[in-house]
């Protein structure tokens, strides 16, 4: 059943009544933002349903979102994205870093989900990982650039990907932290953070889309743009910020960002089991690792 677009919500932060279309807007700025800052997807959307009481708007809609920051990432990176076309050594390196999390997704993604997805993982996993991320960043040699990577060390920002398959790691956050320790460049590091996302997601967006089964919704079609270039243009710029602020600063102020978070989930975490909050929709939120499950207290 197509989810109704007249309008819903109300919540904390979200009026009565919050049209379809500010919905998209939102969640198109959700989804370009956290997707490409070291600061967990899973763990800001976690607070949606709670602070604005919105239902699901679909997985067409989920994947279509996911459309818009695969657009922002071969814009942004559009000579990086030829050369891959080119199956020169980059082309090597991404493909070997796209092994890992390409089979643990097939064999493990759904396990994650199922066991991982609530409230204290997502905010110990946030913190743990976000202090890890710290650590490399101090320790960082910060000399080397993307070319100079090993097969097996290309396997090993694969690695990282597919650690965060496991909701509140962050992908951005765990290939940066390993692509420190290897000593790249903090701009090399979002470089080769954001290319070796690229296979990965497409293939993961084309897997969930055709078992879609059914076609988009009439009535989703102009929020499910929107979304999209929302999700693109916010995403776009997300990408070209984190790159020039990296060229001067380090990664210290995510790391404080993920443990305040952490530590605001956890306190909110059993509020909620203790109902002093209200609970969310029964229809799941999209998250924005294309799981498509519910965040469980």
């Amino acid at each position: 059943m197509a989810p109704e677009v007249g309008g819903c919500g109300g919540g904390a932060l979200a009026p009565p009544g919050t049209p379809v279309w500010a919905q998209a807007i939102v969640l198109g700025l959700i989804q370009g933002i956290t997707e490409f800052l070291p600061i967990s997807s899973s763990a800001h959307l976690i607070l949606l349903p709670r602070l604005t009481g919105w239902p699901h708007l679909g997985r067409h809609f989920d994947i279509a979102l996911h459309l818009g920051t695969l657009l922002a990432i071969c814009v942004y990176f559009e000579e990086d994205v030829k050369r891959l076309f080119r199956f020169g050594q980059l082309t090597r390196q991404v493909a070997f870093a796209s092994i890992p999390p390409a089979l643990v997704g097939l064999l493990c993604g759904d396990w994650f989900e199922r066991h991982w997805n609530h409230v204290g993982s997502i905010a110990v996993c946030l913190g743990l990982f976000g202090l890890l991320l710290g650590w490399a960043d101090r320790g960082a040699r910060l000399r080397r650039e993307v070319q100079d990577l090993s097969d097996l060390e290309a396997v090993a920002l694969g690695c990282a990907q597919a650690v965060a398959l496991i909701p509140g790691v962050s992908r951005c956050g765990a290939t940066l932290t390993v692509a420190l320790w290897l000593g790249l460049t903090r701009r090399e590091a979002a470089r080769v953070t954001f290319l070796t996302a690229l296979p990965v997601t497409a293939g993961a967006v084309l897997l969930k889309a055709l078992r879609l089964g059914s076609p988009l919704p009439p009535d989703l079609v102009a929020p499910t743009l929107l979304g999209i270039a929302v999700a693109a243009l916010s995403g776009w710029c997300c990408i070209g910020w984190l790159v020039r602020y990296l060229k001067t600063h380090g990664l210290g102020g995510f790391v404080l960002y993920r443990v305040v978070l952490a530590a605001m989930l956890l306190i909110l975490g059993s509020s909620w089991a203790e109902g002093g909050l209200p609970s969310p929709p029964e229809t799941p939120l999209p998250h924005l690792g294309l799981r498509g499950a519910a965040v469980s207290p």
